[in-house]
């Protein structure tokens, strides 16, 4: 049984494909990996068809983890020009079923190995950033800047037979929550961001065009969010500004949404952006923003922090996603 695993984001369209009936506790192994920018495509399904014809592939089932809301079959990616039915896509390359899930869902599934005592991520895996004290049966959250901010939560779900398929995701839409400022900067950047969208949600700041946004109200100046981040490493200030007034917008959405989960798994940052950052996270204001939280402070301080490396994670776990439990009402046969 072949599928087609596809990520799907703002920017990047990531494809592979991996054959079924993996042993539990044992990712697909996924081939032929492509990385592909949408803007190339006028149609999801042209970046799909294009694929399937260069490797010849068969297609049995479809996994599409896509960077918007999920509800039905019709897909609008958030922050690009795709708009497209799942099911015709996968109709269109002769798949018999079709999974379609929130790109972060695919992250979360990706990294449930996190909820396992025994499991023990390689360095290619995972950077971690604070060792904590992890709650297994508590929720993971997931969650980082990109194109936009994505958000899943990984739980357990308390099934009798245990085994990882027994893990169910939240689908978050928390890169859409009210931007929450907490100094004048932060402060000044959402009175402008207002006047220009009405409503400011996190993601405007936390993601690669919010870094953009901020420093271009800093400077007035444009230009590109990966020049930022090159020109922050190198030290630039104005560049080192912007980022850190990210990062550190970034650190009170984590320390919300892991209050609001009660996430005690930990917490995965994953995504495009964050990983390129690395260096400068110790001195960027992150992990005493993300320690300021007052009565709460020491939940937080406790969580284990890790930062996901593996840039294919979401196809990973969008070939693991098709035989969750959880997730299995949801295939669509056609």
């Amino acid at each position: 049984m072949i599928r087609l695993v596809a990520d799907i984001g703002g920017t990047s369209i990531r494809l592979a494909h991996s054959t079924a009936d993996m042993p539990d506790g044992k990712d697909a192994t996924v081939m032929d990996i492509a990385h592909m920018a949408c803007a190339d495509f006028a149609h999801a399904g042209d970046a799909v068809g294009q694929y399937c014809e260069q490797h010849g592939l068969h297609v049995d089932a479809v996994v599409m983890a896509a960077a918007g809301q999920i509800n039905g079959p019709v897909v609008d990616i958030t922050n690009n020009h795709w708009r497209f039915d799942a099911g015709q896509l996968a109709a269109s390359i002769g798949a018999k079923s079709y999974l379609l899930i929130n790109d972060f869902t695919a992250q979360a599934v990706a990294h449930r190995g996190l909820l396992d005592p025994a499991y023990e991520g390689g360095p290619d895996d995972y950077q971690i950033l604070r060792v904590g004290t992890a709650d297994y049966v508590a929720p993971l959250l997931v969650t980082g800047p990109g194109t936009g901010l994505g958000v899943a939560a990984l739980v357990p779900s308390g099934a009798i037979d245990g085994g990882e398929n027994s893990l169910a995701v939240i689908e978050g839409e928390g890169g859409h929550t009210s931007y929450a400022p907490r100094n004048g900067d932060e402060a000044a950047l959402l009175t402008e961001l207002t006047a220009r969208y009405g409503h400011v949600s996190t993601e405007r700041i936390v993601s690669g065009p919010g870094l953009e946004a901020v420093y271009h109200i800093q400077t007035g100046q444009d230009l590109p969010a990966p020049l930022i981040g090159a020109a922050a490493l190198q030290g630039d200030v104005a560049a080192c500004n912007a980022v850190n007034l990210m990062l550190q917008s970034l650190a009170t959405a984590i320390a919300n949404m892991a209050l609001a989960l009660g996430a005690s798994g930990g917490v995965v940052i994953a995504g495009g952006i964050v990983p390129k950052l690395a260096d400068l996270l110790p001195e960027s204001g992150f992990f005493e923003r993300l320690s300021d939280h007052g009565r709460r402070r020491d939940f937080i301080d406790n969580l284990p922090l890790y930062l996901a490396l593996d840039p294919y994670a979401g196809l990973r776990g969008a070939a693991a996603a098709y035989d969750n439990r959880h997730l299995a009402p949801r295939i669509i046969r056609l």
